[in-house]
């Protein structure tokens, strides 16, 4: 598969997408300006859900020969693609902080990897999910709204959704099984006790040393709710783990696992943050990329478990802090005006290869920085930003002083033109005023044309473009 194929591959998934969502909502997904807009659509027309339930299964049989003729070519050119890779991570989803995650990254990376978020729902029995079509419906709308950087103009594709098969190697693959409960046992042993040997290990700990084993979780951020961040006590962390689930999964679900108690619930609650982890660690390695995490929650526990010191992990990792520290800083909230970039103006960035003279600025940036501060992400990314800012900043400037240069210019011919009045006053000298005011006015226009081309060049800048974002 070369990239005309693969171009051609992302457009026949997109297009299966597109036909999708007209299906179910009726409506072009450019059409709305967020997912709450498809929600309320969807609301008043629950009719029309419920009578569209075969675009599902039109959904899935329309895909799973793309997947069955294209997909392993797709994976594998993936990984052999040479470029500035970054592959999403951290879940399985592809929704609005995914979107902007990408939109963000696009301005540093050649191209943005994202493991397919429709795929998992057809890979395996999702009955225990209360809402997993309204999931299936949020992550084509948001895949979607990328669609105008599918473009065979581009020398590498600025995105590339690929299938991961995660959910069926999870529930088949049986390397897949051993080296995922390896990992959260690693995470037990180096986090809670070093005694810790296996699965097992960890409810018998979790029972015959109860104190230390909560307090080891609480000492070292374990156990994060979803939708929550690091740092709140267990209790609260576990009420809102609790709630959580009613909302989101089955009754029958909630009935089998919420009645466990609390230390069995707290494992198996980790086992599935810690999950994602494995296998966004296979794409980084497999697919030669660093990654890209953009909640605070999946990027603790990535943090979690590359900070541990062993052989399974060396295996699996190996860290560029210079990538990541960029990416760090492109994805933190002080960045996140990036996303309000037109899509557009996007594509005329990525169509420059403006975005690969960004990338070396900020890597020579990270590369003058001591050893030491580079081995702090959080150092790195506040230098990161602070140099965008700067950056941004001074072209500002440069845009007032192409403001500056010309009202010059303006109060100049101004004067000239005033003089050219009073000469027309004058009876003996007026042939000669129109002369004057004839030149001021073109040298009028041909200053405003100028400084017009100069200002609309500055704004269509990468700098001008992410200056335009944030104000």
């Amino acid at each position: 598969m070369n990239s005309t194929e693969l171009y051609k591959y992302q457009s026949i998934y997109l297009e299966i997408l597109n036909e999708f969502f007209l299906d179910v909502i009726g409506k072009e997904a450019s059409l709305f300006g967020s997912f709450d807009e498809v929600h309320q659509e969807i609301l008043r027309n629950l009719s029309n859900l419920k009578s569209g339930m075969n675009a599902f299964a039109d959904l899935k049989f329309r895909l799973t020969p793309l997947y069955a003729e294209s997909g392993l070519d797709a994976y594998r050119f993936a990984k052999e693609l040479n470029a500035c890779k970054l592959v999403l991570g951290g879940s399985s989803k592809f929704y609005g902080t995914q979107l902007n995650a990408t939109k963000r990254a696009l301005l540093f990376s050649d191209t943005v990897l994202i493991p397919d978020p429709i795929l998992p729902y057809l890979e395996k029995d999702r009955s225990d999910e209360r809402f997993f079509y309204i999931g299936i419906i949020q992550a084509a709308f948001y895949i979607l709204q990328m669609k105008e950087l599918n473009d065979e103009k581009f020398d590498v594709l600025p995105f590339f959704v690929f299938p991961s098969w995660e959910k069926s190697l999870e529930e088949k693959d049986l390397e897949t099984q051993e080296k995922m409960i390896q990992l959260t046992t690693d995470v037990f042993t180096h986090y809670v006790d070093s005694g810790i040997q296996s699965f097992k290990d960890i409810y018998e700990f979790s029972v015959s040393h109860e104190q230390v084993f909560f307090d080891q979780i609480r000492k070292n951020q374990l156990f994060i709710a979803p939708g929550r961040k690091p740092g709140e006590g267990i209790q609260t962390s576990m009420n809102f783990y609790k709630s959580e689930m009613l909302k989101m999964r089955s009754k029958e679900w909630c009935g089998e696992h919420l009645k466990k108690p609390d230390n069995i619930l707290i494992v198996n609650a980790i086992f599935e943050r810690i999950s994602p982890q494995y296998h966004l660690l296979e794409n980084v390695k497999e697919l030669r990329s660093s990654p890209l995490l953009c909640i605070d929650s999946q990027a603790h526990y990535y943090k979690l478990v590359t900070s541990m010191n062993n052989s399974f992990i060396a295996d699996l990792h190996t860290k560029d802090n210079r990538n990541e520290g960029i990416v760090k800083a492109l994805t933190s909230p002080r960045m996140s005006f990036l996303s309000n970039i037109p899509y557009d103006k996007m594509v005329a960035i990525r169509q420059s290869n403006e975005n690969i003279q960004f990338r070396k600025e900020l890597r020579g940036l990270v590369n003058s920085l001591s050893s030491a501060k580079v081995e702090d992400l959080d150092l790195v990314s506040g230098e990161v930003c602070a140099h965008i800012e700067s950056l941004v900043s001074k072209h500002r400037k440069e845009v007032e002083y192409i403001k500056s240069k010309y009202q010059a210019v303006y109060k100049h011919n101004a004067l000239i033109g005033s003089a050219s009045l009073i000469v027309a006053m004058i009876p003996a000298l007026a042939p000669l005023a129109g002369l004057g005011l004839v030149a001021t006015g073109g040298t009028y226009i041909k200053s405003k044309l100028a400084e017009m081309d100069e200002l609309n060049n500055a704004s269509n800048s990468l700098m001008g473009v992410v200056s335009l974002a944030k104000y």
